[in-house]
């Protein structure tokens, strides 16, 4: 089951670097929180038709099959993971820029594997600790190397608040990962028969129900939708990001923390800035240097080191 945890971890890298671009051309012509409601509007959307046709789960299955217990923690999954940390990275991201706050994602593998412990029973050995840190150090040289030096300065008290919401999304995204694995090893023990897909589908509809129930008291939030869904240029980009992003991304996402560890998971998953910057570089979008290179090359050492922890562990016994 390791190698399939493993495989869908990286997937769900590949999905959500798609993902990332098509929501940041989205975002450029919208605004980033209203992108992020009618994402996940559509992506609910499109995992009821999902479950449905292709895993023949009936319209009344879809609200009977998962246990209480299961509603529950991936409700609560959704709502943390998707409705409020997403609003708080959503807002760094306008606050610092995306170098800045991907800086905080490395937060993220932290709290999912402190978290895992406390929740979870999880455990880790020192070895996979210092994987964990490797990873996380050249993440954070790569970041800091790809800084532009004609940043526009910002407001102190405003970097305060884009620090503070960065790092609120970073463990956002840890804890809901937790609480949707925590949701899924109650299937396990009853035996209940819910997919990765079915569990994603949960954690969209609470997540979308608590965007927009939020929402409803600041906006209009039906003529936003007409606004955003009437523009090609905007709706054409925003349905590709929400099939690669909430849709396959997260399913994906989902699988891997059911199978591995949540921190080995989220440490996998806190690679996207790199691989997104790769990606924009390999595209002529982007150049990159060498001590970036240097540093990407780092961070793969410490997944290597993160993953492969035991048996490094039997190599040197």
């Amino acid at each position: 089951m390791l190698n399939s945890g493993l495989t869908a971890a990286f997937g769900t890298l590949i999905c959500w670097t798609v993902g990332t671009f098509a929501f940041t051309i989205a975002s450029k012509r919208a605004d980033p929180a209203a992108v992020n409601r009618v994402r996940l509007f559509f992506a609910a959307l499109l995992l009821s038709v999902v479950v449905v046709v292709f895993f023949k789960v009936s319209f009344i299955e879809l609200f009977t099959l998962p246990t209480p217990g299961e509603w529950i923690w991936l409700g609560l999954s959704g709502i943390i993971g998707l409705t409020l940390g997403d609003y708080f990275a959503f807002t760094a991201y306008s606050i610092l820029g995306s170098s800045r706050t991907s800086l905080f994602s490395t937060f993220a593998p932290v709290a999912a594997l402190l978290l895992g412990m406390v929740i979870l029973g999880e455990s880790i050995n020192g070895v996979g600790i210092l994987g964990m840190m490797i990873s996380t150090g050249g993440i954070i040289w790569f970041i800091q190397s790809t800084q532009k030096s004609n940043d526009k300065t910002i407001d102190k008290s405003q970097v305060l608040k884009g620090i503070a919401y960065a790092i609120l999304g970073a463990v956002g995204q840890g804890l809901g990962l937790v609480c949707a694995k925590k949701g899924l090893n109650i299937t396990h023990q009853t035996g209940a028969d819910l997919s990765a897909v079915h569990a994603t589908w949960i954690r969209m509809g609470i997540g979308t129900l608590a965007a927009y129930s939020i929402a409803v008291f600041k906006r209009n939030v039906w003529a936003e939708f007409k606004i955003m869904t009437a523009s090609k240029t905007i709706i054409t980009p925003l349905l590709t990001g929400t099939f690669f992003g909430p849709v396959m991304g997260v399913s994906l996402s989902l699988y891997a923390a059911s199978q591995i560890p949540v921190g080995i998971a989220q440490t996998i998953f806190s690679l996207l800035p790199i691989t997104v910057m790769l990606a924009a570089t390999i595209s002529g979008r982007e150049r990159i240097n060498g001590p970036s290179i240097i540093a990407a090359a780092i961070c793969m050492i410490g997944v290597f080191v993160l993953v492969w922890r035991d048996e490094l562990i039997a190599l040197f016994n």
